[in-house]
């Protein structure tokens, strides 16, 4: 697999929906006038959508090595799709986040522990 090109395109593809987001949040969901649960929501899930873009695309100029390294970085490919889903599904529920959206973040962390692991300095 073609590691820094995979995380290139999922990276670019997330990157193109973030503004998409923000204009269906502008335009269709008119989250401006929305009380400050779904709002917050919207905008949080809107947010971490720019985060998960900027993470693929840091990662598109290595080649993981470690195995620990590769399944970081599929989990990382991963959580783009999981917070979209989150971001339609999530501001509807109020407080009460999506099964999706936990998983996003459990997935996050763990390619943050995997890579926390794999990255440590050797003396």
């Amino acid at each position: 697999m073609n590691w820094p090109r995979a995380h290139w395109l999922v990276g670019l593809l997330t990157l193109l929906v973030f503004p998409l987001t923000g204009a269906y949040m502008l335009k269709m969901a008119d989250v401006p006038n929305l009380d400050s649960v779904p709002r917050l929501i919207f905008r949080s899930r809107h947010l971490l959508l720019l985060l998960a873009a900027v993470a693929n695309l840091a990662l598109s100029n290595s080649q993981p090595i470690r195995l620990a390294q590769r399944v970081a970085a599929a989990l990382i490919m991963v959580a783009p799709v999981l917070l979209i889903a989150a971001f339609f599904t999530d501001p509807g529920r109020g407080l009460n986040s999506s099964q999706t959206f936990h998983f996003s973040m459990y997935v996050l962390f763990a390619a943050g522990v995997l890579l926390a692991i794999a990255n440590r300095p050797r003396s």
